[in-house]
């Protein structure tokens, strides 16, 4: 116990008084009976001159700690602790936030409670009487705040390092069975399970021994929980929201073709599977892994997930893979601190979803190391990999995917015997599809038995073999089996046996098909994901390179691409994923196939190159019907054939073509930026390390979009270095301008605050677009010049550029131009015109939805909902802005997340959610995104009457606690953080 003044210690001379003064502050200010301080001071033996020498200490007492006031009433003393700062009250403070709170706020509450201590309550004068009771209160809730300190910690996946705090603390309070609990949990969850049970024996022993108990139920099931492994003990999670979006609904897994044979392992899937759960399904290729994944996921109960990622790995390639293609399948781009695997650590940690990593094997490590870092953070996410070989992580569970069982050889055979196995029922089914009216005879059963047992109950050697049924009876087809084996030659050592039998069938497969056949086939392996009939027409060539394995059993049956298309479906070495355009699909165990004699043909850079043009092509077209009244189709149709224009793109790389890999970046700009696809600016920075970069034409124009990916990403000061170098690139090989380096100075400039230097560019911006006579760019121009001039007041010249823009996005017919012009409208008639601004912002939304433009039509909402919450529609505002954040987040587009998220701290204030709004504050001052333009003055200035509104009503040291842990929070766990304080609002 100790009394500050003006920050120093004041010195109290005599243990009578201070036994005094401690007694009057265990009161906490009420009064205290005469009688009741002279026991403390004398306990039982008081003098006679007890009374007066009281009053003298009293006197003495005042003196020293003026202008701390001891008043007295009636008989009784009292400190009066009116403006008086008192840690213990302060204390009490903190702790009852942190045990309401969760979270960051919780830890920062509890982490401050504890910081106010300075050895033990009232140290030496604890046992006076009158004093004991309030020190040994204090004392408690201190141990319960160290219990929520530790809890919190554990929710901040912090458990290696609290092990050592609660090791320290068992051995201080070795009955205390909270912290005990604690340490178990800590030890279990850093893989120390058997540890953990030594403490479980420990406790039991020390509490058998000294009181002769037992431990109560909820450590005896803790024990157990332990034991068992059970997932239920992973980190909790804070702000923890359900999936957003589902990401994939049952009816997109469903597969046409019945699965057979599998309940069992499905049904074990499903059980292994929850939250915080990781779960391989192993076995060999073609054994029918992804097709059991996807009807897992058809079926996952919404218990176990309320969303589907689904993630295709076969196409990976390189140490990267596998994050970039999880990012993807989440339709996520990197946020502006850290690495793409964090933001999507990040991501996947607030969400309730089944994770599907499929064909995992060819990318192992990496897939390894990202399930142990998402099953570590993401104590929600539950994940199933496919793969050849297990992961190889601690408490993996493995599911073994083993062949059908086959007919046994018995010496009678019947139809209804063969038939009853699940590979023969496979057979059958799929000899039915490829020859209607198929039916097993009894002269029949006994080859399919065969074909079935020598195939080692392999789903995908049987269906290829079934599709031979066209031409070939089972009879014939079982006598040929050894006949194509030895025509494939020797095996590869090693290895899983079923993995040769399926080499040997899929060699047997390609053996069977003519010159042509296998020369398309090969070719085909270049594809990523599916394509249409006339990219594979215009890729391969049906002579030439051939790669024929043995001599072909038919001669050829067309000498067109086309036809071997076709011949290929027919023989199942080829899938139809969309009958109605129609598009193809090779399966990855297939493709891998292609793909090797494709290398031993020597064929490989000839075809690649073929697709990289054919695609390069696409890639130009689309540059200019986007900007055209077909936007959206052009849009859809980049969209589906993403895939194959990254792998163009690497491709490009991989070959040094310096050429394809810059206008390929140039051509898909536009289409990256409208659909938040900032992967775009990853091609370009990959582009910008070629060899001969910098003389190629569209050099500048690459390193502007680099530029770009730096300024929505948040970075700014890069952002302006890059586009000036963009500038000075262009001016040095004296190229025309693009317009997009002066589009990055305008907006990163805004966001700087330097709005002067912000204007002389967008309108070389716009000078550059009529000098270029392009009217989509000069739309674009006259948009972003337009909002410029609204947002520093300039409402004439905003109006007026905004009518312009107008004009020529009717000219150029682009909805995405009329989207713009129409914000930019809405924008300019705010301040004036309330309700027209909203009609014109929300057409602004409408028209970019429809052309597929994420991005202006999160831009437009996010007026309109702002516009509704100065309206006093705050709910409904705040829930609208729920959407437009995800947009945002998704893109990685922080430069517009930020201005969002100060729309949102404006309406919490609003709704009084406080230490929320407070909260957000501190993130957005630390991030340097409360000042962000464009905005209006009157805009910033009602921000901060707000803060002064906020800082009043917490009071100055909650809210500077708030802030601070706003502040402290990651970008991720602001957005989280955000999100949840609406669902909050919106479930009161």
């Amino acid at each position: 116990m100790s009394v500050l003044r003006g920050g120093e210690a004041v010195t109290i001379s005599g243990a009578r008084r201070n036994q005094v003064l401690a007694v009057l502050a265990a009161a906490g200010g009420a009064a205290v009976p005469e009688h009741r301080l002279i026991q403390a001071m004398w306990d039982s033996d008081p003098p006679e001159t007890a009374a007066p020498t009281l009053q003298s200490h009293i006197s003495r007492l005042r003196t020293a700690i003026d202008p701390l006031r001891i008043i007295k009433v009636a008989g009784s003393y009292a400190l009066d602790l009116d403006g008086v700062e008192v840690d213990a009250r302060r204390f009490e403070e903190l702790a009852a936030l942190a045990r309401s709170a969760s979270g960051p706020t919780a830890l920062a509450a509890a982490t401050d409670a504890l910081d106010l201590w300075r050895g033990s309550a009232f140290g030496e004068l604890a046992e006076l009487p009158g004093v004991r009771g309030e020190a040994l209160r204090l004392e408690e809730l201190r141990l319960v705040v160290t219990e929520v300190w530790i809890d919190a910690r554990l929710e901040q996946d912090d458990a290696p390092t609290v092990i050592g705090d609660l090791e320290a603390l068992v051995d201080r309070h070795p009955l205390r069975e909270r912290f005990r609990a604690q340490l178990m949990l800590a030890l279990h969850r850093t893989g120390r399970q058997g540890d953990a049970l030594r403490e479980a024996a420990r406790f039991r022993r020390v509490l058998n021994e000294e009181l002769g108990l037992d431990p109560s139920t909820d450590l005896r099931q803790l024990e157990s929980q332990i034991l068992n492994d059970d997932p239920i003990l992973a980190r909790p999670m804070p702000a923890r929201v359900a999936a957003a979006r589902v990401h994939g609904s049952p009816e997109e897994f469903h597969d046409p073709t019945s699965l057979i044979g599998r309940e069992t392992e499905i049904d074990r899937l499903l059980g292994a599977l929850g939250p915080g759960r990781a779960v391989t399904l192993t076995g060999p290729g073609g054994v029918g892994k992804t097709r059991v994944a996807r009807r897992v996921a058809e079926v996952a109960e919404p218990g176990q997930a309320a969303g589907v990622v689904l993630v295709e790995l076969a196409p990976g390639r390189g140490a990267d893979a596998v994050v970039d293609l999880v990012a993807r399948a989440l339709d996520l781009q990197q946020g502006p601190a850290g690495t793409l695997e964090d933001t999507v650590v990040d991501h996947l940690s607030r969400l309730e979803v089944l994770l599907v990593l499929d064909n995992c094997e060819h990318l192992l490590s990496a897939a390894a190391a990202l399930v142990d870092r998402l099953r570590r953070r993401c104590d929600h996410l539950s994940i199933l990999a496919t793969s050849r070989a297990s992961l190889g992580l601690p408490g993996e569970e493995i599911v073994v995917l083993a062949p059908l069982d086959a007919p046994e050889e018995t010496p009678t055979v019947t139809a209804a015997a063969i038939t009853s196995s699940p590979a023969a029922q496979l057979f059958v089914e799929r000899a039915e599809a490829a020859r209607p009216g198929f039916e097993v005879g009894e002269a029949d059963a006994a080859a399919i038995g065969e074909i079935c047992r020598r195939l080692d109950g392999l789903p995908l050697a049987i269906e290829l073999a079934a599709a031979r049924i066209r031409a070939l009876s089972p009879a014939a087809l079982a006598a040929r089996l050894d006949e194509r084996f030895e025509l494939l030659g020797t095996e590869r050592a090693g290895g899983d046996e079923r993995h040769h039998t399926l080499r040997r069938v899929v060699e047997w497969s390609h053996a069977l098909l003519d010159p042509v056949q296998q020369d398309v086939f090969a070719q085909l392996s270049v594809f990523a994901g599916s394509f249409s009939l006339e990219a594979a027409e215009a890729v391969c060539l049906p002579e030439g390179g051939r790669v024929t394995v043995g001599a072909a059993a038919t001669p050829p049956r067309s000498t067109s691409v086309a036809g071997a298309v076709a011949d290929l479906v027919d023989h199942s070495m080829l899938q139809v994923s969309d009958p109605s355009e129609p598009r193809y699909l090779v399966l990855e165990t297939l493709r891998e196939l292609g793909q090797e004699h494709l290398d031993a043909s020597g064929a490989t850079a000839a075809v690649e190159a073929r697709h990289r043009a054919l695609y390069l092509d696409l890639a130009v077209q689309a540059a200019v019907g986007i900007d055209s009244a077909d936007e959206r189709r052009w849009i859809e149709r980049v969209d589906r054939e993403l895939d194959n224009l990254r792998a163009a793109h690497h491709s490009a790389v991989r070959a040094g073509d310096v050429h394809v890999a810059a206008s390929l970046v140039a051509a898909l700009r536009e289409h990256g930026f409208r659909r938040i696809r900032y992967e775009i600016t990853a091609l370009a920075e990959a582009t910008m390390a070629l060899g001969g970069f910098a003389e190629h034409p569209e050099a500048p124009l690459v390193a502007a979009v680099a530029a770009y990916g730096h300024w929505v990403r948040g970075d700014l000061d890069t952002a302006i270095e890059a586009a000036h170098s963009s500038l000075e690139l262009q001016v040095s090989r004296q190229l025309p301008p693009s317009g997009l380096p002066e589009r990055v100075l305008g907006n990163a400039l805004y966001f700087k605050g330097r709005t002067e230097d912000a204007s002389v560019w967008l309108e070389r911006m716009v000078d550059v677009a009529r000098e270029r006579a392009a009217p989509a760019g000069l739309a674009h121009a006259l948009y972003m010049s337009s909002v410029a001039s609204t947002s520093i007041e300039n409402l004439e010249a905003g109006q007026a550029q905004a009518a312009e823009a107008l004009v020529w996005a009717e000219r150029v017919g682009s909805p995405t131009a009329a989207a713009q012009a129409a914000y930019a409208h809405g924008l300019a008639l705010r301040a004036t015109d309330p309700d027209a601004a909203e009609a014109w912002l929300r057409r602004s939304a409408d028209l970019g939805g429809e052309a597929g433009d994420r991005w202006i039509r999160a831009f437009a909402l996010t007026e309109v909902y702002s516009l509704c919450g100065r309206r006093g529609e705050h709910l409904s505002a705040l829930e609208g802005f729920a959407e437009v954040i995800d947009t945002w987040l998704r893109g990685g587009d922080w430069a517009n997340l930020w201005l969002s998220l100060r729309s949102v701290f404006a309406l919490l204030v609003e709704l009084g959610a406080d230490d929320d709004a407070a909260v957000l504050l501190g993130k957005l001052l630390a991030s340097g995104a409360s000042v962000a333009l464009p905005a209006a003055p009157e805009v910033v200035a009602h921000q901060a009457e707000e803060t002064e509104r906020l800082a009043a009503r917490l009071g100055s040291r909650s809210f500077e606690r708030a802030v601070s842990v706003g502040g402290a929070l990651s970008d991720g766990g602001a957005v989280a953080h955000t999100k949840a304080a609406i669902e909050r609002l919106r479930s009161r």
